[in-house]
This record gives structure tokens, C-alpha cells and sequence, in this order.
């Protein structure tokens, strides 16, 4: 029997989002998953292989725990504790060097075999355990850390590389991510790409085709509100839909509401009445939204893949997306759905035109297509069991 390894899936915040609660799950099928960060708010698992070592979110609370920690690493490590605390005084304010040794002390108490880091933009506060603890580092290329963040914050660009040679192992959710992050070091030798599984249940709701008889297109776009996904281009092909005679509503799941600039937008162009917003769903009232739509759009200027690109695929929902990060490898134009160029409302209005015109036989072709690659590519058993061979991989 081969020894189970002390995996800590860290992405901040516990619970975390939900395709990395699976990655969680799926691994504590195999290897003890240990989860540090601040815990939002409580959350049951159902394998005893999940260990929850939480920085408590209230401050006098955490202050009692991080003076107990302080003391049993001690105990346990007093050179870690010394090497830790002359760490933590680089922080230049007194309340963040707190915060660092807090977030810090659970991980070098329970010293995991690796650290797997979900954000890479995380490797400028946790980076210091690899240099200095020897604690082997994995970590994830997902989308916004990689594609904007060092250009929103020059400073990133310096951490990754001075970082990213220390690093034992990268995971990509895409090939076009992994090949960007390069620029900051030498890194395809140690980089692996898994795609994000795809929860089964989606899957399990999948029909054939079917073109409605109405009139009316419902077009769908899921994700946060932020510039980043690209709404104000939907909303603009949305008003030259209605111009030329479409009947077309728009439903953005996420955005409880719209930001200032999307509503004064609206109001201009006079759509309101033709987009409604609806706050962020689970799963499966996911599942039961997207099974009342007749197409999803995604407009974003960056993403890694999107889960909603490949949920809708798997449900059988025609898609249109734009060629930002690795959504050409999802999306083959007019194979398994349409892709446009970013920031292109025109393109999108005549995508929308075009899934419109085609026919349902060649709709049922290209959602089926869809479909069956979603399922080969972005298996959660086979994803799973390629995260255990990079683990084993970098302990070796």
C-alpha cells in the first residue's frame, strides 16, 4: 500500500470555490488533504481525509489561536518559529506582520509534503516556505493572476520571476496560460496541463437538440462583476439585436445587480426592459437556469477556461465565447460553438444572428460535438488521477 501523502490544497479561503472544493474532494480520495487559510464560514466533509487548520476570521478569536500556535511550535520547532518570525518582519506594518505569522504558523505546525498553491498570484506571501522551509511547491495557473494581474500590478511581474524558478511544479488550466506564464521563467520542462473537471451531474441532465418554435432568443452569460467579462460588448450587440427587429433577452447570473457604468449603458441604449440580473446560484439551480436558455455567451476579455463554457456544453446548450485565454481550445468555431474576437459587440451580434439561422440538425450536430469532447477532456476521474501523478511526481 503506498503511503498517503499530506497534500495542502491552498487557495485562501475555506470553503473555497466550487471546482476547487472538488479538486479537494477528489484528492482526499487518494492522499490526506490539509486545508489552511481563513475559514468564511463552516463547512462539513463528508472523507477523514480533509483536515481543516483554519485562521479563525475573527480577530480577538485569532489572537488566542495564534498566541496557543506560537507556543506549541516552540515547543514542536524552535528554529522554524525564529526563522518564521524573522521572516514576518519585512512586513512593514505591525498589524500585517500579524497577519502573516497567523496565516503562516497552522502550515509549518502540520508541515504538509506539499503546498499546492491555487492562485498563483498567492506565491509572493507563501513563496518564503519553499526558500526557507524546504516545503515542495506546486502551483496553479487559473486565468486573472497570470493574464492581468502583473499588468494591473507591475510588482507581480518581478515576484514571479524572482519566485518562479524556486517552484517545483505548475499546473495550467490551459496550454494557452502555461505558455504565457513562461515569460517569467524557464517552466514547460515542470508544467502539466489538467482542465478543470467538469461536475458529473451536468452530464447526467444531457438531451439532444432541440430548436424552439418561438421567436424569442434567452441568451445567458454566469460570472462576477468585474471588467474583465466583457458585458458592456454584450450589452451593445444586444441593443443592435433589437434595432434590427430580434426579439432578445439577456439574463447575467452572478451580478446581483449592475455596476454604475453597465446601468448607465443601459439606459442609454434603452435596454433595460431586456436584461434582468439575478444573484449567484448553486450548482444545480446552475443546472436548472441554464436548461431555460437558448444559448450562453461569453463575452470576458480573460479567462483561463471557464467552468460555465464547459457546464453549458455538457448540458447541451449551444455556446458562443470569445478567443480570450484558452477558450480556442475549447470552443472549435462552428465544431462544438462560435468564437469571436474580444471586444467585438458586432461579432457577437453576428454570432447570435447566425446561431439563429442555423438549422437544428446542424445545432444538434455541433451540440453534440460539444458535448462528447467536454466529457473525453474534462473527465473529473481521469483529471483526479493525473493530479495524483503530479503530486507523486514532485515528492519523488
Amino acid at each position: 500500500m503506498k503511503k498517503q501523502l499530506k497534500i495542502a490544497i491552498f487557495s485562501g479561503n475555506i470553503p473555497s470555490t466550487s471546482f476547487i472544493e472538488r479538486l479537494i474532494n477528489g484528492v482526499a480520495e487518494h492522499h490526506k488533504v490539509f486545508l489552511f487559510g481563513i475559514q468564511k464560514k463552516s463547512v462539513k466533509y463528508s472523507s477523514k481525509n480533509i483536515r481543516v487548520y483554519a485562521t479563525p476570521n475573527s480577530k480577538w478569536v485569532n489572537v488566542l489561536v495564534t498566541s496557543f500556535r506560537i507556543l506549541h511550535l516552540f515547543f514542536k520547532q524552535p528554529k522554524a518559529l525564529f526563522r518564521l518570525l524573522e521572516e514576518v518582519k519585512s512586513e512593514k506594518i505591525r498589524y500585517s506582520r500579524f497577519i502573516k505569522l497567523s496565516r503562516c504558523l497552522p502550515i509549518l505546525l502540520h508541515k504538509p509534503d506539499i503546498l499546492h498553491l491555487q492562485w498563483a498570484k498567492d506565491i509572493a506571501a507563501y513563496g518564503f516556505l519553499k526558500t526557507r522551509f524546504n516545503i515542495p511547491l506546486v502551483v496553479s495557473f487559473r486565468g486573472a493572476h497570470i493574464n492581468y494581474t502583473p499588468v494591473v500590478e507591475p510588482k507581480f511581474a518581478s515576484v514571479y520571476k524572482e519566485l518562479f524558478p524556486c517552484v517545483d511544479a505548475f499546473h495550467g488550466v490551459s496550454h494557452t496560460i502555461v505558455k504565457k506564464a513562461s515569460q517569467y521563467d524557464d517552466i514547460l520542462s515542470r508544467s502539466i496541463v489538467i482542465y478543470s473537471p467538469t461536475p458529473r451531474f451536468f452530464f447526467n441532465t444531457y438531451k439532444p437538440y432541440q430548436k424552439p418554435k418561438r421567436k424569442l432568443i434567452r441568451v445567458v452569460s454566469v460570472g462576477r462583476n468585474h471588467w474583465k467579462k466583457g458585458y458592456q460588448y454584450a450589452i451593445d450587440a444586444l441593443h443592435q439585436l433589437r434595432v434590427k427587429g430580434f426579439d432578445v433577452q439577456y439574463t447575467l447570473i452572478g451580478p446581483e445587480r449592475p455596476t454604475e457604468a453597465l446601468l448607465f449603458q443601459m439606459h442609454q441604449l434603452n435596454v433595460l426592459e431586456a436584461i434582468s440580473f439575478k444573484s449567484q446560484l448553486t450548482q444545480q439551480e446552475l443546472l436548472e437556469a441554464l436548461q431555460h436558455q437558448d444559448v450562453l455567451l461569453l463575452p470576458s476579455l480573460g479567462e483561463g477556461i471557464a467552468n460555465v463554457v464547459l457546464e453549458a456544453m455538457a448540458v447541451g446548450l449551444p455556446v458562443i465565447s470569445t478567443d480570450c485565454g484558452g477558450m480556442a481550445e475549447v470552443v472549435k468555431h462552428k465544431e462544438t460553438g462560435w468564437l469571436v474576437p474580444m471586444r467585438d459587440a458586432k461579432a457577437i451580434e453576428a454570432a447570435i444572428i447566425d446561431f439563429d439561422n442555423t438549422p437544428e440538425d446542424k445545432l444538434k450536430s455541433m451540440v453534440s460535438n460539444a458535448h462528447e469532447f467536454v466529457k473525453r477532456e474534462f473527465d473529473y476521474a481521469n483529471n483526479i488521477k493525473k493530479f495524483i501523478e503530479l503530486y507523486n511526481t514532485v515528492v519523488k
